[in-house]
């Protein structure tokens, strides 16, 4: 049984050659079949991006190839099984399997017929050539299979996903997402460290904040929750806004105005129009002090003319402080410089106070600014349309939704019909608008088209230029310069989100 067992040994290391080769086709097949089956898969539920696609395809791919050939080196296989295989395959008619029955006798043989029935079977494999019986090739049905995955699988690999988009939609509203965390936390560090809050604004406004920031970290929060955790957020915080703080603010900065042409004062006019407003305050109460170089009597009237022309100012917006410093102006100009002090000290108080309250509606503003441009960058990534629209600055078209005149000039005389049409509030349309031009140095010729009597004119005549300061300004200088001035308030202070869309449709409306 030697030679019988050095046979067995050889072809069955041929066989399991034949085998893996074989295998790690079909090995290929299998692994096309997975990479298809995902890349259908992330065709119609939004699993992947192309390039990990395309990585964990090939993976799939060039892995199952030299796992099926493996596979076949590993396979368990007996002698008895070996034998039965190699009788089917090479046609020994079952010359193998009997000599191993023969010899564990399995099968009882007088030892005359056992002899010859093994030299029967050492003959008939001496005449076999496992090589040329058995070659080392690809079978063509797996072939054929794996060229028909591969072209199915390329196909599906580059052909427009439409996944793709809801993934990138998802990516950017993860991006938005975390960057609004950013910067509400950056926000909240700003309020922790801001002194013109007072401790309970100051609370109310981190509260809002943190429950924000922790609904904005939850890894499942939806378009949708996200947007609705900033709106209700922001509607929190609308209710610390103090809505005459705009007006003190206005009236400050006319009384920095009116301040900034004297030597004395020029240093308060500076201190407010930068908003320092407790160094501005403490710069008034300065010359209600005791240290210092005193006034010359001079300077005294050029202060209280200073004081009179803020009070002024001040008249509207904040009539305490302006009385007050009214009549310090009046003490000074009567020579009661004591009672003057005094109200310049309480008046210095007031202004104080009031600069509180406007860098207090500066906190709030800044907060629930972010949250708005939170609340629209967040509904942008997750796909929502956005309250409020693309921004667009004068002399620019809008966003969808916005004015459009079709890259038309209208010409003198001329009106146009916004793409606009409707206002935002009513539905009704637009009122055409009309374009005037500058005219020439020499006027322009206009065919009045009448002829008659009493010198009436006939014909082409030049119209002459208007008399000198009645020329009007071109509509499309009047329009960039207020629709400017609309822009940069929306883009500077808090203006509710439903609210931004009027003044971007009408002035859209308006555009030349």
């Amino acid at each position: 049984m030697n030679r019988l067992t050095s046979y067995l040994r050889r072809w069955g290391l041929w066989l399991r050659l034949r085998d893996s080769l074989a295998w790690s086709a079909w090995g290929l097949v299998a692994g096309l079949a997975l990479a298809l089956t995902l890349a259908l898969a992330a065709r119609i539920w939004p699993l992947l991006t192309q390039r990990p696609l395309l990585l964990i395809t090939a993976a799939l791919a060039l892995s199952a190839t030299p796992g099926g050939m493996v596979a076949a080196w590993l396979r368990p296989r007996s002698r008895y099984q070996l034998a039965r295989t190699l009788d089917l395959r090479l046609g020994l008619a079952e010359r193998l399997t009997t000599a191993l029955e023969i010899d564990r006798r399995k099968l009882r043989a007088a030892p005359a017929m056992a002899a010859a029935q093994r030299a029967d079977t050492l003959s008939a494999m001496s005449r076999v050539d496992i090589r040329a019986a058995l070659p080392l090739q690809i079978p063509r049905r797996a072939s054929l299979a794996a060229l028909a995955l591969a072209l199915v699988l390329t196909a599906s690999l580059l052909l427009p996903n439409p996944q793709e988009g809801v993934l990138a939609q998802r990516r950017a509203l993860r991006q938005a997402l975390e960057e609004q965390t950013e910067q509400l936390e950056t926000l909240r560090e700003e309020i922790e460290q801001s002194g013109a809050l007072t401790p309970q604004e100051r609370a109310a406004l981190l509260e809002a904040l943190e429950e924000a920031i922790a609904a904005l970290q939850e890894g499942n929060i939806t378009p949708e929750e996200a947007v609705a955790v900033l709106a209700n957020t922001e509607r929190a915080l609308s209710a610390l806004q103090d809505p005459d703080a705009a007006t003190l603010r206005a009236g400050l900065e006319r009384a920095a105005a009116e301040m900034s042409d004297s030597a004395l004062t020029q240093d308060i006019a500076d201190l407010l129009a930068q908003g320092n407003y407790a160094a501005a305050a403490a710069a008034l109460a300065s010359f209600a002090g005791e240290k210092g170089q005193a006034l010359t009597r001079e300077e005294e009237l050029e202060l209280a003319e200073q004081l009179a022309q803020a009070a002024q100012a001040l008249a509207d917006s904040n009539p305490e402080l302006a009385e007050q410093l009214a009549q310090a102006a009046q003490a000074i100009q009567q020579g009661d410089i004591a009672q003057a002090r005094q109200l310049i000290r309480q008046a210095a108080g007031q202004l104080a106070g009031a600069g509180q309250r406007v860098e207090r509606q500066q906190a709030v503003e800044g907060a629930l600014n972010a949250l708005q441009e939170g609340r629209e960058q967040v509904a942008q990534a997750g796909g929502q349309p956005a309250a409020g629209g693309q921004l667009a600055g004068p002399g620019q078209q809008g966003g969808q939704g916005q004015g459009q005149t079709g890259g038309q000039q209208a010409g003198p005389g001329q009106q146009i019909n916004p793409g606009h049409s409707e206002d935002s509030g009513t539905g009704a349309p637009y009122d055409s608008v009309y374009v005037p031009v500058r005219v020439g140095d020499e006027g322009i010729k206009l065919n009045i088209g009448r002829s008659g009597e009493d010198g009436l004119p006939v014909g082409d005549t030049p119209i002459p230029l208007p008399a000198g300061g009645l020329a009007g300004v071109p509509y499309q200088e009047v329009y960039a310069v207020y629709a400017g001035q609309a822009y940069a308030a929306l883009e500077s202070s808090y203006i509710p989100l439903g609210m931004r869309q009027y003044v971007r449709d009408y002035f859209s409306s308006l555009e030349p």
